[in-house]
């Protein structure tokens, strides 16, 4: 039976459909005001990728900030059971998972079972978030899509002194008037979300085995870091990261 996941989060919306663990069509989109017509548009697409019509999905679960605002969903469930209930799944040897998203770094310890034994989430502050980098990146004149590359170009890597946005947008701004190159600005700036990921990495002491999950993740210059410092075996989420939840949302509905 094939089940569709929705995951409706503060940048991107995304949704798949999945059979057992394997990923069949997965569509991402940006996350603006016109939420439910967003969410029709992208179901469409992604059933058409799929090659299935809706009448022959076992269920679409919904997870996400904005799940509320659409009607559409027969099971809900929030962003960290998705994130782990995909993470058990798929990743079954990690006791732990970093999730890097749109406006938080949330760390989730699992039992041996895949089950949530508890979380904390760093949402005080839009730093470290996938917000954060793509403001710094708007701030350099790129895209988010380009930071990875800019920042791999780096030759002298200039450290970021500051954890707040504010004052490293201001940071920014002085390297640029002074001529630092914008890769190695960007870098910097990389290396300071990684500090952040391994500080949230450590809320619940050393793990044995960990895996990334969120937008975030797919940049290596900023989980590069990241890993070299985390202790403990990381294991790769065998799908795009970006997708963890509402992979997690298709197969709620397929337990439910």
């Amino acid at each position: 039976m094939k089940y569709m996941g929705i995951d409706i989060g503060s940048l991107f919306t995304k949704a798949v459909v999945i059979e057992g663990d394997e990923l069949l069509a997965a569509e991402v989109i940006e996350t603006t005001g016109n939420i439910t017509e967003e969410v029709e548009s992208l179901l469409d697409g992604v059933l058409a990728a799929a090659g299935v019509s809706r009448d022959e999905l076992g269920g679409i679960g919904v997870t996400g900030r904005g799940a509320e605002l659409v009607e559409l969903g027969d099971v809900r469930r929030d962003d960290i059971s998705c994130i782990c209930e995909a993470v058990s799944r798929l990743v079954p040897g990690a006791s732990l998972v970093l999730d890097v998203g749109g406006q938080s770094v949330t760390s989730i310890l699992l039992d041996e079972d895949g089950g949530v034994v508890d979380f904390m989430r760093n949402d005080k502050c839009a730093s470290g978030s996938g917000k954060f980098l793509t403001v710094m990146g708007a701030a350099l004149g790129y895209g988010a899509d380009e930071l990875d590359a800019v920042a791999t170009k780096a030759t002298n890597k200039v450290p970021v002194s500051s954890q707040c946005g504010v004052f490293v947008e201001s940071e920014l701004i002085t390297h640029v008037n002074e001529g630092v190159e914008p890769a190695d600005i960007m870098a910097g700036i990389c290396e300071s979300v990684a500090k952040i990921m391994i500080s949230q990495a450590l809320k619940f002491g050393f793990q044995d085995d960990y895996t990334l999950t969120g937008g975030v993740a797919k940049y290596e210059s900023v989980t590069g870091p990241a890993k070299g410092k985390i202790r403990g075996d990381y294991h790769v989420f065998p799908y795009d990261p970006q997708l963890a939840c509402a992979i997690g949302a298709a197969m709620s509905v397929e337990e439910a």
